[in-house]
């Protein structure tokens, strides 16, 4: 008689820190930038109007792959706030670029891959 075949190991998110050495944790407030408290009265008003669910959020920022662990907290959020509401088809990406390009051009403010975190340099 043959032995069963070993359980399949599971695969680990970018999330998942399990078990692993995190470093130093940032204790300090850091407050929040114009835009990261407008991002998060964004996902405060989605989520509680039932527009999205706070597990949804979670899973498409977990879905981040590698910039997981490049981007810095709000960015992560927002990126998966973005494409959570673009697979909901509740904006689509060319509408969503439209306003972005639209925003960027009424305040003078440059395209954000111009952010130092986006070019791997840090801050």
């Amino acid at each position: 008689m043959s032995e069963p075949p070993p359980p399949p190991q599971l695969q680990k998110g970018p999330h998942d820190m399990g078990g692993e050495n995190a470093g130093e944790i940032d204790t300090i407030d850091q407050g929040m930038n114009f835009w990261q408290r407008q991002a998060n009265a964004l996902r405060g008003v989605a989520i509680g109007n039932k527009v999205i669910v706070l597990d949804e959020l979670r899973r498409t920022a977990e879905e981040l792959g590698d910039d997981y662990a490049r981007l810095a907290y709000f960015e992560k959020t927002t990126t998966a706030l973005r494409n959570l509401l673009i697979e909901k088809d509740i904006i689509g990406e060319e509408e969503l670029m439209a306003k972005m390009d639209e925003i960027r051009a009424r305040f003078d403010v440059p395209d954000e891959m111009e952010s130092p975190i986006k070019k791997g340099s840090p801050a």
